[in-house]
This record gives C-alpha cells, structure tokens and sequence, in this order.
C-alpha cells in the first residue's frame, strides 16, 4: 500500500484528495504512537507512513512531539527491531519508492535522530 501511494504520487493529486492521504497518514501515525499495543508495530507504521510520504522528517517530528511513556515505549520496541539495521547500516526501508540514494539518505536522518534521542 505505502509503495503504491509513493509510486501514485499522492502530493500531487488534486488538493482534497491528497489532503485526504496526508489526513490518513498522520491520524494513523499519531494513534500508533498513543495507543498501548496498536495492530500494527509503530516500526511497521512508521516504514509504511515514511515509504507512502517519501521522507522522514514529518513522522519523527510526530513522534518527537508525543512525549508520553507510551510513545516512548514504540521508540524502545522499534530501536529493538531495527537493531540489525542500526548495526550494520542497512535500511529498513525495503519498499522505498525513489532513487536508493534517497532512501539511503533517510534512514540516515533516522539513525541520526535515534542518536540524539539517546541524551
């Protein structure tokens, strides 16, 4: 679904219509990271929303914002399963639409807010 969206190239439809995805995405996103044990990973929420929107930076900014134990709790769970990634580099972003360099360059932007999550 998320690969489908970025390929559609969802932004660029007319503004109801993509206002709605955008919408979807961030109700999704934000009930992830407030709800105890969602039916779906936050990490698989998180890969799904960031491969949909073709970056990171609004999804961590999301989940910098919710400062709650439960959110907290999705961050720990998530370092957890990325944790090969994290180790060795490789993204988890396996059904990124784009360039690899872009996608490369995102989980990047991941690692690096994890890092500074960590003070």
């Amino acid at each position: 679904m998320a690969r489908g969206l970025a390929a559609a190239g969802w932004p660029q439809w007319p503004r109801q219509q993509a206002q709605a995805v955008a919408g979807f995405l961030d109700a999704w996103w934000t009930r992830t990271l407030r709800t105890q044990s969602p039916p779906t990973l936050a990490s698989e929420v998180f890969e799904s929303c960031v491969t949909a929107g073709s970056s990171v930076t609004p999804w961590l900014a999301r989940w910098e914002m919710e400062k709650g134990p439960i959110a907290r709790q999705h961050l720990a769970e998530s370092i957890h399963w990325w944790r090969e990634e994290l180790d060795s580099g490789d993204s988890p972003f396996s059904w990124w639409w784009g360039a690899e360099a872009e996608g490369r360059a995102a989980w990047q932007e991941v690692r690096l807010w994890l890092a500074g999550q960590g003070r």
